[in-house]
């Protein structure tokens, strides 16, 4: 559904962007069924379910009776049965307001009356992100997974290297995106010339943090934006490392993070305190590997600030030069 296509209903610019934005955030390897609804006169929803679906679609029912919304909405939740036609009949004199949930894999957007103007690419943002920050026990769950079976889902080897780069940036994006310490994880293309033009892949993530761990290192290393280079390998070599501490740069900041699959060597952590010694201790790179993601999705869950684990284990490092 990223592919550009006729409109056909004025919400569908509405459900292109909360396609996108679950796609972005919950992972790309889910689909997702939409249906754009109305019971005329009385509201406008988009419906989304996500289980056992292998494709994404869309479906548009704008002639819908009140009796076949409720019949929808029951497959969600059996409560839906009983709800009051009355309650809904005040939406429409409330248009800005929307009735969001997710429940039972299923996801939905409902607002009263017709309103184009409630329905657009700006409100669709709005609300998704609303949604999924009010959701996280369930949206917790479904990145728990991703992390949990990270190597299952995702092969070792360059070739599948923009797979796992986007699971980590969805693990990333869940972790600290939604509590406005970063901005939304984006990916980069760069060129080593020294590397033969060698093109390598990085995560950009604004730091918006004002205080704690992010905010440390905005202050310690310059560290504006966040540069996560995801190497889909259990092999880490010195020349990643080597790329990533002379990429790091006024632009940027002076300190980056590794993510691969496993705890690197003996002889590349080694490597890598040499580095941070021959900088004078102002550039420096933090090695994560796929246990730590998970641990830090468990923190999560918990309810705790998973930054204080980066804390820790970047105050190990330090410790250790």
């Amino acid at each position: 559904m990223r592919a550009q296509r006729k409109l056909t209903h004025f919400a569908d610019a509405y459900a292109d962007v909360v396609n996108n934005i679950l796609h972005d955030i919950l992972g790309g390897t889910r689909f997702f069924k939409q249906e754009i609804v109305e019971v005329p006169g009385l509201l406008t929803g988009l419906i989304i379910t996500y289980d056992g679906i292998r494709d994404d679609t869309r479906e548009t029912r704008d002639q819908m009776s009140w009796q076949e919304f409720l019949d929808r909405m029951s497959i969600v939740k059996a409560d839906w049965k009983s709800f009051d036609r009355k309650v809904m009949e005040q939406f429409p004199s409330a248009p800005n307001k929307v009735m969001g949930g997710w429940e039972s894999r299923t996801i939905y957007f409902i607002k009263g009356g017709k309103h184009p103007e409630e329905w657009t690419q700006t409100h669709a943002r709005k609300d998704a992100l609303l949604l999924l920050n009010g959701s996280l026990g369930l949206w917790g769950k479904m990145i728990q997974d991703e992390a949990q079976n990270l190597s299952a889902n995702v092969p070792v080897g360059l070739e599948h290297f923009r797979e796992y780069e986007n699971k980590v940036r969805v693990i990333l994006n869940f972790l600290f995106f939604f509590r406005g310490e970063l901005g939304e994880g984006q990916a980069q293309s760069r060129t080593e010339p020294e590397s033969e033009g060698v093109e390598i892949r990085d995560l950009l993530f604004a730091n918006k943090a004002t205080s704690g761990y992010w905010k440390d290192l905005k202050d310690k290393y310059a560290a504006s934006e966040i540069v996560v280079d995801a190497k889909n390998t259990n092999d880490l070599k010195r020349d990643d490392l080597r790329q990533l501490y002379c990429y790091l740069k006024p632009a940027l900041g002076y300190w980056g993070f590794i993510v691969c699959w496993s705890q690197p060597s003996i002889p590349i952590q080694a490597f890598n305190r040499t580095l941070f010694q021959n900088f004078q201790q102002r550039r420096g790179a933090l090695i994560l590997c796929d246990d730590d993601l998970r641990r830090m999705v468990d923190i999560t869950i918990r309810g705790n600030n998973p930054s204080e684990y980066l804390r820790e284990r970047m105050s190990e490092f330090v410790r250790s030069v």
